[in-house]
């Protein structure tokens, strides 16, 4: 559309996420930010909980409801011009996930989840995102 053309994948850059929040009140959009090498990984697990039916506000809180709006690859470097505003700022995968893993585990441990294929793989991924041990698939 603006004549940006693929380009090889730097496997040393950053990925960022624009992920809006419908219901949201603290913001209507995230940045989530990872490393490349393990965009295609991140990708696929969000897109697969984007797509759930975990993705509700009364399941995952604020970012329930939650749409994958933009995808910027092997970034080396941004700059933020509004310090203030905490929308500007970009949140590690690691702590995007673990506060999704706090929400979801909160909810199991109540029994409001039913244990299913896909909750166990979201867990899961989410686990290694959290703990810094996601591995790339290549």
């Amino acid at each position: 559309m603006f004549g940006f053309g693929k380009k090889a994948k730097k496997p040393n850059g950053i990925d960022v996420l624009i992920i809006k929040a419908e219901e949201a009140k603290n913001r209507s959009f995230y940045q989530v930010a990872f490393p490349s090498s393990v965009a295609n990984d991140v990708l696929s697990m969000l897109k697969k909980l984007e797509k759930s039916k975990l993705n509700k506000q009364e399941l995952l809180g604020e970012i329930g409801g939650f749409r994958i709006l933009t995808h910027l690859e092997a970034l080396t470097g941004f700059d933020i011009h509004d310090d203030a505003d905490m929308e500007a700022h970009p949140v590690e995968i690691q702590d995007f996930a673990n506060m999704l893993l706090r929400r979801l585990e909160s909810l199991e441990e109540s029994g409001k989840l039913d244990d299913s294929e896909d909750f166990a793989f979201i867990m899961g991924e989410l686990t290694m995102l959290r703990d810094g041990s996601f591995v790339p698939q290549s």
